[in-house]
């Protein structure tokens, strides 16, 4: 069995996407499917399956997972070990699984406060989280769309506020204003909101013009003057900061009421797992942000 399809896997197993997994191991995607389908022919195992638009393990992926991952540790230490030295083993790593607005806007607040502990971040779409957490392949998560899934618990640490943004030069005169949404809908969310934004567009539809993947990529629209956008207060915050004075964002009317505006945040872990050092450092950091 060659050592470089079974890191693959790993890596594969840790991103959930072919896609991210590719841009880890800086090998195209055709190479990479090729590698996992030549490993499960060696294995005689199906070792993941599709999901939405990810990858999940499958029983038999998540048991081959546990036996191959300390041999590989142990072979990629050898070469450390003849100097000295040791990588990290991945019981020196704690996970934390999210979306972009917590990836990308709560590092620099999560790091000031964080353990000694080597960070692994993880990007997830809400269901996708969950499963992560789970499978144990994520130690514990942040949202607030909660999708209830078996043997993960949900706890509220915080709430942060929406709004309605855009650029200082944003005109428009007749109709509904124009909006830019997340692309990927939500499914398995107990309440009526389809989006990722957490916008109730069951009470109060919009008008979609622009749809995408990042949030970023919302921003730079609204900041262009294209468009509005219902983001974290916070987020926007952040990002004037370090954004040219014409490219800022300010807030706009909203038709949802201030109360209705305010979005529970919750820490996501594995059923009946203590809550360690790392998980209560991310509540803390997550309550900064009120």
């Amino acid at each position: 069995m060659d050592i470089d399809r079974v890191r693959y896997f790993c890596v594969l197993a840790k991103t959930g996407s072919i896609t991210k997994a590719s841009e880890v191991l800086k090998i195209s995607q055709p190479a990479l499917s090729k590698a996992m389908k030549r490993l499960e022919s060696e294995t005689g195992l199906q070792l993941t399956e599709r999901e939405g638009r990810g990858l999940v393990l499958t029983e038999a992926g998540q048991m081959f997972l546990q036996d191959v991952e300390p041999l590989l540790h142990s072979w990629l230490n050898l070469g450390s070990l003849r100097n000295g030295l040791r990588q990290p083993s991945e019981a020196d790593f704690f996970r934390v699984g999210s979306f972009e607005v917590f990836t990308t806007y709560f590092l620099n607040v999560l790091f000031k406060g964080f353990p000694s502990r080597s960070l692994v971040l993880q990007e997830f779409l809400p269901g996708q989280l969950e499963q992560a957490i789970s499978q144990n392949r994520t130690d514990v998560g942040i949202t607030y769309v909660p999708i209830p899934t078996s043997k993960v618990v949900f706890k509220e640490v915080t709430k942060i506020v929406m709004g309605v943004f855009g650029s200082k030069t944003f005109l428009f005169k007749q109709g509904d204003p124009p909006f830019v949404v997340p692309l990927a809908p939500l499914e398995g969310t107990p309440s009526k909101v389809v989006g990722l934004d957490g916008w109730p567009d069951h009470q109060f539809p919009r008008r979609y013009e622009y749809r995408v993947t990042l949030m970023q990529s919302a921003i730079e629209i609204c900041s262009q003057g294209l468009a509005l956008a219902y983001l974290p207060e916070f987020v926007v915050a952040l990002y004037n900061q370090k954004a040219a004075s014409k490219y800022q964002l300010v807030q706009y009317p909203c038709a949802i009421s201030e109360k209705q505006r305010r979005q529970s945040v919750y820490i996501v872990h594995r059923q009946g797992e203590k809550e360690g050092p790392e998980i209560r450092a991310v509540a803390r950091a997550l309550r900064s942000l009120a």
